[in-house]
Protein backbone atom coordinates (compact mmCIF):
# COMPACT_ATOMS: atom_id res chain seq x y z
CA UNK A 1 0.00 0.00 0.00
CA UNK A 2 1.94 3.32 -0.59
CA UNK A 3 0.37 6.25 1.18
CA UNK A 4 -0.85 9.53 -0.49
CA UNK A 5 1.18 12.37 -1.32
CA UNK A 6 0.50 15.45 0.13
CA UNK A 7 2.04 18.55 1.45
CA UNK A 8 2.27 22.56 1.18
CA UNK A 9 1.70 23.94 -2.52
CA UNK A 10 4.28 25.53 -4.47
CA UNK A 11 4.50 28.00 -4.73
CA UNK A 12 4.49 28.75 -0.94
CA UNK A 13 1.21 30.55 -0.49
CA UNK A 14 -2.03 31.24 2.17
CA UNK A 15 -4.93 29.32 1.60
CA UNK A 16 -7.47 32.14 1.23
CA UNK A 17 -10.54 29.50 2.66
CA UNK A 18 -8.70 28.42 5.74
CA UNK A 19 -6.39 31.21 6.30
CA UNK A 20 -3.36 28.48 6.51
CA UNK A 21 -0.72 27.01 4.33
CA UNK A 22 -2.43 26.31 0.93
CA UNK A 23 -1.45 22.34 0.57
CA UNK A 24 -1.80 20.20 -2.30
CA UNK A 25 -1.82 16.18 -3.06
CA UNK A 26 -2.17 13.38 -4.85
CA UNK A 27 -1.06 14.05 -8.68
CA UNK A 28 -0.83 17.89 -8.44
CA UNK A 29 1.75 17.66 -5.71
CA UNK A 30 3.70 15.14 -7.68
CA UNK A 31 3.68 17.92 -11.11
CA UNK A 32 4.22 20.54 -8.10
CA UNK A 33 7.55 18.36 -6.97
CA UNK A 34 8.90 17.92 -10.60
CA UNK A 35 8.88 21.91 -10.98
CA UNK A 36 10.44 22.16 -7.90
CA UNK A 37 13.69 19.79 -9.23
CA UNK A 38 13.60 20.83 -12.40
CA UNK A 39 13.78 24.56 -10.97
CA UNK A 40 16.60 23.74 -7.71
CA UNK A 41 19.98 24.53 -8.84
CA UNK A 42 22.17 21.55 -7.98
CA UNK A 43 23.83 22.26 -4.78
CA UNK A 44 22.24 24.95 -3.88
CA UNK A 45 19.94 23.04 -1.02
CA UNK A 46 22.58 23.59 2.12
CA UNK A 47 21.65 20.13 3.40
CA UNK A 48 20.68 18.34 0.24
CA UNK A 49 23.88 18.84 -2.47
CA UNK A 50 22.87 16.85 -5.15
CA UNK A 51 19.18 17.61 -5.06
CA UNK A 52 18.13 19.62 -8.14
CA UNK A 53 20.18 19.69 -11.61
CA UNK A 54 22.41 21.35 -13.55
CA UNK A 55 20.08 22.93 -16.31
CA UNK A 56 20.07 26.39 -14.84
CA UNK A 57 23.69 26.64 -15.41
CA UNK A 58 23.36 25.26 -19.08
CA UNK A 59 22.00 28.34 -19.93
CA UNK A 60 24.87 29.75 -21.72
CA UNK A 61 25.69 27.18 -24.00
CA UNK A 62 24.81 26.76 -27.49
CA UNK A 63 21.43 26.07 -28.22
CA UNK A 64 21.75 22.62 -29.78
CA UNK A 65 21.28 18.92 -29.86
CA UNK A 66 24.22 18.29 -27.57
CA UNK A 67 22.36 20.77 -25.24
CA UNK A 68 19.60 18.83 -25.52
CA UNK A 69 21.48 15.65 -24.53
CA UNK A 70 22.45 17.27 -21.81
CA UNK A 71 19.32 18.82 -19.97
CA UNK A 72 17.40 15.21 -21.10
CA UNK A 73 19.89 13.38 -19.05
CA UNK A 74 19.78 15.62 -16.19
CA UNK A 75 16.57 16.00 -15.74
CA UNK A 76 16.05 12.35 -16.07
CA UNK A 77 18.68 11.68 -13.67
CA UNK A 78 16.95 14.03 -11.11
CA UNK A 79 13.94 12.78 -11.36
CA UNK A 80 15.31 9.45 -11.00
CA UNK A 81 16.55 10.52 -7.60
CA UNK A 82 14.56 12.30 -6.24
CA UNK A 83 10.81 11.37 -7.53
CA UNK A 84 10.41 7.52 -7.12
CA UNK A 85 6.98 8.03 -7.96
CA UNK A 86 7.48 8.97 -11.27
CA UNK A 87 8.46 6.85 -14.59
CA UNK A 88 9.62 9.17 -17.23
CA UNK A 89 8.06 7.46 -20.22
CA UNK A 90 8.82 9.58 -23.12
CA UNK A 91 11.12 13.36 -22.46
CA UNK A 92 12.34 16.01 -25.33
CA UNK A 93 13.72 18.96 -25.82
CA UNK A 94 11.97 21.07 -28.45
CA UNK A 95 13.62 24.53 -29.75
CA UNK A 96 11.63 26.96 -30.99
CA UNK A 97 10.30 29.01 -32.48
CA UNK A 98 13.16 29.34 -35.40
CA UNK A 99 15.23 25.97 -33.55
CA UNK A 100 18.32 28.02 -35.17
CA UNK A 101 21.09 27.94 -32.45
CA UNK A 102 22.60 30.95 -33.20
CA UNK A 103 19.24 32.77 -32.63
CA UNK A 104 18.99 34.79 -29.62
CA UNK A 105 15.13 34.62 -29.38
CA UNK A 106 15.25 30.89 -29.68
CA UNK A 107 13.47 29.22 -27.01
CA UNK A 108 14.14 25.96 -25.36
CA UNK A 109 11.40 24.23 -23.90
CA UNK A 110 11.39 20.41 -22.04
CA UNK A 111 8.45 18.08 -22.91
CA UNK A 112 8.26 15.78 -20.02
CA UNK A 113 5.89 12.78 -20.35
CA UNK A 114 5.56 10.15 -17.26
CA UNK A 115 3.15 7.96 -15.27
CA UNK A 116 2.53 7.42 -11.51
CA UNK A 117 3.83 4.24 -9.90
CA UNK A 118 1.58 4.44 -7.31
CA UNK A 119 -1.45 4.83 -9.42
CA UNK A 120 -2.38 4.13 -13.13
CA UNK A 121 -2.46 7.56 -14.59
CA UNK A 122 -0.20 9.72 -17.16
CA UNK A 123 0.69 13.19 -17.13
CA UNK A 124 2.51 15.61 -19.40
CA UNK A 125 4.59 18.54 -18.12
CA UNK A 126 5.98 20.97 -20.84
CA UNK A 127 8.67 23.72 -18.91
CA UNK A 128 9.95 26.77 -20.70
CA UNK A 129 13.67 26.60 -19.88
CA UNK A 130 14.95 29.52 -21.72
Amino acid sequence: MTLPVAGFGFPFRIDPVSGGVARTSGADKIRENIRVILATRLGERVMLRDYGTRVASLVHDPNDEALAVLIRREVQEALLAWEPRVLVTALSVDRGPSGDPGDPDATLSLRLDYTLTNEAATDRLVVTLA
